[in-house]
């Protein structure tokens, strides 16, 4: 029996045993700490880049958030965590032990400020001593609520016109009142040791506010936070892909990257004597995961179904050897690091395979139909193929 029968029998058996995904997967996603007021928008840029639904948004300044608490995207195997604390000057409530424990926790600051609350002394303060003891950390500024500072009845620009510079100041497509207030905001963290922030204005509205669309300036935020920290681009940019598909697919392409990244981690050491048991369960916590996000629930039987599809022998090992060998091309070094370099390799392309074969199956199972062996079969070679491009794109940009 090959490496690649003994993977699908510890599929299998993990598959099918509740898994416990942050003790199985490495938790080595990069931390954005939010750090605001009360009622500043928060848990609002959470809840739309996470779509997590315990981040409820509360109206006003009421506040919601009532401990720390971290969003995992995706939350079964995550390439970015987001640190949400309470609000900064709640009343009875003493923030120097959650800051210090919270510092302790991050690598990336993500500010958020209303634009039409000027009083910000207790955000600058505290961003003022991060920066003092990390001055390198990349920092992120988000000017929210946005049309607060409209004339009545005009709408959000049709096309995003921030730049985050002074060009903002003087842009007189924007309202003046608005251009005074993200001017008198910036001013306030000229004295910040450091790189300058990177500023991004945004907005989050109900549909009822009539301000569509409901999160303005959230692509400009996904491409500042890249700009900030290099961990965290990376991590976005495996996020990004899905942002144009249909919602299920995009979620489960989060969860599918996540498990993939997790899997080269494992797969670093040699396969099968270490790492097949990190790829097995990347695989098992990645399919639960689709499964639930179709709406199909795994058996014994149709997974049996799913991986004869596949066709686990002679085409898994053809489709696997042909990413090796093209990853060989790239890598000039021999030895403990070309071992490591290909079984990482080798580990996201089977994760990503398995994935692309899996969607294809469940999106028939989700319909009552059987899926067609050839189509499974071709998504598995494809996502083999597309694995392997994407872990190579991503080494070279890291």
């Amino acid at each position: 029996m090959s490496w690649l029968n003994r993977l699908w029998d510890r599929v299998s058996a993990e598959l099918f045993v509740a898994p416990k995904a942050a003790a199985i997967l490495p938790a080595a996603a990069p931390v954005v700490w939010l750090l605001g007021k009360t009622g500043a928008g928060k848990t609002s840029i959470v809840a739309a880049l996470t779509g997590d639904t315990r981040a409820e948004i509360g109206p006003g300044f009421r506040p919601c958030t009532r401990t720390a608490a971290f969003y995992d995207l995706p939350p079964e195997a995550p390439l970015l965590r987001f640190l949400d604390t309470r609000g900064l000057e709640e009343s009875d409530y003493d923030a120097d032990a959650d800051l210090t424990w919270s510092e302790g926790q991050s690598h990336l600051l993500l500010a958020v400020m209303r634009v039409n609350d000027l009083a910000q002394d207790a955000v600058v303060r505290v961003l003022k001593a991060v920066r003092h003891r990390h001055p390198g950390w990349g920092l992120i500024v988000a000017q929210t609520a946005l049309h607060t500072l409209y004339p009545p009845n005009v709408p959000h620009p049709p096309a995003y016109p921030y730049t985050g510079g002074a060009e903002d100041e003087i842009n007189p497509a924007l309202p003046h009142p608005l251009r005074q207030a993200l001017a008198y905001q910036r001013r306030q963290l000229d004295s910040l040791p450091g790189p300058r922030p990177i500023f991004v204005p945004l907005d989050f509205t109900d549909a009822d506010d009539l301000y569509p669309p409901a999160a303005f300036g959230i692509d400009a935020l996904l491409t500042a936070m890249a700009t900030a920290g290099a961990d965290a681009a990376a991590a976005l940019r495996r996020v990004a892909i899905a942002r144009d598909i249909d919602r299920v697919h995009a979620g489960s392409q989060r969860l599918v990257l996540g498990c993939a990244t997790a899997a080269a981690v494992s797969g670093a050491v040699p396969v099968p004597a270490v790492g097949i048991g990190g790829v097995a369960s990347a695989v098992a916590v990645m399919l639960r995961g689709m499964g639930e996000r179709y709406g199909v629930q795994w058996t014994r039987a149709n997974f049996a179904r799913f991986t004869g599809a596949i066709g686990i022998g002679g085409l898994a090992w053809l489709g696997v050897r042909f990413g090796v060998v093209e990853l060989a091309k790239l890598v000039p070094v021999a030895g403990s690091i070309l071992g490591g370099t290909l079984n990482a390799a080798a580990a996201f392309s089977i994760v990503y395979g398995t994935a692309e074969a899996a969607r294809v199956w469940l999106r028939y199972q989700s319909t009552g139909t059987v899926a067609p062996t050839d189509e499974v079969r071709r998504a598995f070679l494809t996502g083999l193929r597309e694995g392997l491009r994407r872990h190579r794109d991503e080494r070279r940009r890291t």
